[in-house]
């Protein structure tokens, strides 16, 4: 245990260090002045300090020490005591609202009652030391990042140190590196992992239903409005907001987000009074922000605002030494699960990976249907690479015909080739309509809602005959 002693006299200062000499495990440092005891902290915070109020004994104002107990209390883990004289129990109330463990006068200085105090504090901070592990290892259950490679014991370690605190985290990485299980761990490791973790897709909702989605909306406050309607904003409650692909944000949303970040505060469509905010936002997206701020496609001050603390997701390619342990958890998720070779192990660890963790993950999805062998060799990838060939080959009369349709001089191809695809469907399978939605791949109401357009009077089934182009 290392013990930081602060006395403006020699003479105290010695009296100290003799009554620690004698106990086991101790470290022992000392200073004369806040000055010199503020570089010893600097240089490596002490476990405890036993700190004189005052360290000027010709200024009767000085209270260096009571500065000192609260740059402790305030910066650093060490455990300030106060060590003084009976008549200044003033400055020692003073003290230990400040955040002193306790006081201990002079005038009882002695080892019988110094060793008990520093061995109760050795302990405390053994048990300390025991929860902190725990909790790491509780931690890193939580966290569902696969891989030992440094690059993701970085990102683990980062996760763990992000979920403590409360301000927006900004999640970068390219398309399929993981960003969402990252805000999933975020979530699961932060103080309120009981609380909700809504997500939201920035480019996913119509722009103009978005701020009702975020905010909510009062009933009556515009056409189709028939009921009160709570936002995500409200709905999170004190947990997790992510807001993905944060970039497709429209501008008009961009700003009143700032203002939430700013006064974490809200007012719902229609609404006349603001409602607080009580959640946290996490951000994700694959697309440079700063390259959008300088196309004018996103707000600098929104980014700053955002750009709070950061977490880099690393592609596959800066991670390929997670490509064993990603394949055996992909692997053992298929019914039956799927064995690897070495050598297909390897083959697939040199192999590039542009959709990265998400690619390799369809992989091994797609060998689990079409693979017939109980070992994956690099033969299987062989079999899966003619079986996708094929696919490609039948894809191209469909591109042809696209490209002959395309070339056509008429207007509406689009509709005119879907009315085309129907009648010949429902002529081929003799007007049965179930037959020819499934003949196409589509729900039967497609069928109908078409047949419908083109006869809405007597609801006869279309003909076989696609109509001439540009009629």
């Amino acid at each position: 245990m290392k013990v930081l002693i602060v006395d403006d006299e020699r003479s105290g200062r010695l009296i100290l260090s003799n009554i620690l000499a004698g106990l086991e495990g101790m470290e022992i440092v000392q200073a004369g002045s806040l000055e010199d005891a503020r570089r010893e902290v600097a240089r490596a915070a002490p476990d405890v300090a036993l700190v004189d109020i005052r360290l000027n004994r010709e200024d009767h104002f000085n209270q260096d020490g009571l500065t000192l107990v609260k740059e402790l209390r305030e910066r650093t883990d060490t455990v300030p005591i106060v060590v003084t004289n009976v008549e200044r129990m003033t400055e020692v109330r003073t003290a230990m609202k400040m955040g002193a463990y306790l006081y201990i006068l002079k005038e009882e200085l002695c080892a019988e009652l110094v060793e008990p105090i520093l061995s109760e504090l050795r302990e405390r901070k053994r048990l300390e030391q025991e929860v902190l592990e725990l909790r790491a290892r509780v931690a890193s259950e939580k966290v569902k990042w696969v891989g030992s490679s440094q690059a993701s014991q970085r990102l683990r370690a980062l996760i763990q140190r992000v979920a403590q605190s409360d301000r927006p985290v900004l999640v970068v990485g390219p398309t399929g590196a993981g960003k969402e299980l990252v805000v999933q761990s975020i979530h699961a490791l932060g103080p309120v992992s009981d609380e909700p973790l809504l997500d939201i897709n920035c480019g996913a909702i119509p722009g103009e239903l978005m701020e009702s989605q975020f905010f909510g909306h009062e009933k009556g406050s515009f056409s189709g409005a028939e009921r009160r309607h709570e936002g995500v904003f409200k709905r999170v409650g004190k947990g997790t907001l992510f807001l993905d692909e944060i970039a497709e944000l429209p501008m008009p949303l961009q700003s009143k987000l700032l203002r939430v970040l700013e006064t974490r505060r809200f007012q719902p469509v229609g609404a006349t009074t603001d409602e607080k905010f009580l959640g946290r936002i996490v951000a994700a997206t694959h697309a440079n922000l700063e390259d959008r701020v300088r196309a004018g496609l996103f707000r600098e001050d929104l980014l700053f605002r955002l750009h709070v603390l950061e977490i880099v997701v690393p592609s596959l390619e800066e991670r390929r030494d997670d490509i064993p342990e990603l394949l055996q958890h992909f692997a053992c998720q298929q019914q039956p699960p799927l064995q690897f070779s070495p050598e297909a192990v390897e083959m697939l660890r040199k192999a590039r990976w542009q959709g990265n963790v998400r690619q390799l993950r369809n992989m091994v999805e797609r060998l689990a249907v079409i693979s017939e062998e109980e070992i994956i060799t690099p033969k299987s990838f062989e079999a899966l690479a003619s079986r996708e060939r094929s696919a490609i080959q039948a894809q191209a009369p469909i591109d042809a015909l696209v490209d002959a349709v395309l070339a056509l001089p008429m207007a509406d191809k689009l509709d005119l080739m879907a009315q085309a695809l129907i009648s010949r469907a429902l002529a081929r399978v003799q007007g049965n309509k179930s037959a020819a939605a499934r003949l196409l791949g589509v729900n039967r109401k497609v069928i109908e809602r078409r047949v419908e357009k083109q006869h809405p009077l007597d609801g006869n089934d279309l003909s076989e005959t696609p109509p001439e182009p540009g009629r």
